[in-house]
């Protein structure tokens, strides 16, 4: 592998090396075929144009010409810094926005605006914004000592000014030296053990791949960054020698570092051995499941949301009129799905709901997790149900996350629906869909209503990836009574 010695440092690297080390290695030199294409970097773009028009003025104009011309806005700008080593860094910052000082084109200067997804300020957006202000500040030979952060809360775009101080340009500087060691390498940083951040990555499978053909400790559901360095510091390289390892003896070394580190040693055991066989391990002796394995009748109950506005703009429900054996229907099952267009409907959502629950009041509501009681019983609490009404409904909800977790140790990387869905044979009609890209086809078909363009393709595209987590959801559950 040869290094790249020309290639410019961007603030979409810089992005992608806060992000994950080795993603930003392979943004230059993996195998684009193996780059997946995710929905995220689409909401990200939606996201940012949306708190953008919130400073649209007719004052504004397109590049440097802008700034020169004193444009209250300016877009699109393409940059260039001479950093260390004759390395180039290269920005392009979508916005600037006009504010006090002296700058070459007058008695005004400009200073970066970046829009954020997400609660909170990270070290990224700080980074970020820093190195924009390094550019423009290197443009306009002044320095801005402020930049701003546009976000959403509600769907209202808020601002907050954001200092540039020193510690952030020497962290900001810091990292630049980092990320430049990081691509003059000839092999590629390890896998992080972050796997959270892992689920949104273009570069996941490839990753993947590595992981799983060396057995790396990452991939054994349990064990994040802080407990793998645990492990590997007493000797635990990887899967095959955690799967030999003494349960009681890993006990009592791992307590040492925390009690928490101690009470998991016999599950991150039985997983490895369950990963490393490819073989289901049952945990208890015996599942008895009376309320899956009795009922008459079931309600299967998945939820679509956009977390950014707290919203859940679809409740699914799949009505099986029948016991789960081998003689499910899955092609005449019954589907309904109940939008929730605006918050102000919530209470026709709310007697729809009860309206189909009560039809079969005896059938238990099946989910997968625990967002979907939480959110209806809120529901429900919001629109005046009395305790009475909340606590039976409570009652009727069965996780089958809960129980596969309870009465199983599965050979998989983790106990998402979709991985035990699959594990068990199923497959989404929609082999790309995930929760992200349903997000980006709601947020698409809203903006169609609103211009009065009723586009039904991506409506429809959400059912049809809600109808099959429903499904997914019946079908483990009906694995766990085969087992019984």
């Amino acid at each position: 592998m040869k290094c790249n010695k020309s290639k410019q440092i961007n603030n979409n690297l810089l992005r992608s090396w806060i992000r994950c080390r080795r993603k930003a290695w392979l943004e230059i030199y993996g195998d684009k075929q193996k780059k997946l294409w995710t929905a995220h970097s689409s909401l990200q773009l939606n996201h940012q144009i949306d708190c953008f028009k919130h400073l649209s003025e007719k004052n504004h104009g397109i590049g440097i010409q802008a700034c020169e011309e004193g444009k209250n806005i300016a877009y699109g700008i393409r940059l260039t810094y001479p950093l260390i080593n004759n390395r180039i860094i290269k920005g392009n910052l979508p916005l600037l926005r006009k504010t006090s000082g002296k700058s070459i084109w007058g008695n005004f200067s400009y200073q970066p605006v970046l829009a954020r997804q997400g609660k909170k300020l990270t070290r990224e957006h700080r980074l970020i914004l820093s190195m924009s202000g390094l550019l423009i500040n290197n443009l306009q030979k002044s320095e801005v000592k402020t930049g701003l952060i546009l976000f959403k809360d509600n769907e209202i775009v808020k601002m907050e000014k954001i200092r540039l101080s020193e510690k952030m340009n020497k962290d900001l500087i810091d990292s630049l030296s980092s990320l430049e060691k990081d691509i003059e390498s000839q092999s590629p940083p390890p896998i992080t053990s972050n796997r959270k951040k892992c689920t949104i990555c273009s570069w996941r499978k490839d990753c993947e791949s590595v992981s799983i053909r060396k057995g790396s400790l990452s991939e054994v559901s349990g064990i994040g960054a802080k407990r793998e360095h645990l492990l590997i510091n007493l000797g635990i390289n990887n899967i095959e020698d955690l799967a030999k390892t003494n349960y009681y003896k890993l006990r009592e070394k791992l307590e040492f570092h925390g009690t928490q580190h101690g009470e998991i040693s016999k599950q991150i055991i039985l997983q490895s051995k369950a990963q490393l066989t490819n073989k289901a391990i049952r945990l208890k002796p015996e599942l008895v499941i009376k309320s899956l394995q009795k009922a008459r009748g079931y309600f299967i109950y998945d939820i679509e949301s956009d977390p950014d506005i707290k919203h859940d703009f679809l409740h699914g429900f799949i009505r099986l009129a029948s016991t789960i054996d081998n003689n499910i229907d899955l092609g005449n099952i019954q589907y309904s799905p109940l939008l929730n267009l605006e918050k102000d409907t919530e209470s026709f959502l709310w007697k729809r709901i009860k309206r189909k629950l009560n039809s079969n009041e005896d059938f238990p509501i099946l989910h997968y997790g625990e967002t979907e009681p939480i959110s209806l019983l809120k529901l429900g609490e919001r629109q005046g149900a009395d305790h009475y009404e909340i606590e039976a409904l409570r009652k009727r909800f069965i996780d089958i996350h809960l129980l596969i977790r309870e009465f199983w140790c599965l050979p998989v990387r983790n106990y998402g629906l979709k991985s035990i869905a699959e594990w068990i044979g199923f497959e989404w009609q929609q082999s790309n869909a995930d929760g992200a890209r349903a997000l980006l086809w709601w947020r698409q078909w809203k903006k169609s209503r609103k211009l009065n363009r009723m586009y039904s393709k991506n409506l429809n595209s959400i059912f049809e990836y809600n109808r099959d987590d429903c499904i997914a959801t019946l079908m483990i559950a009906k694995w766990l009574i085969d087992q019984a």
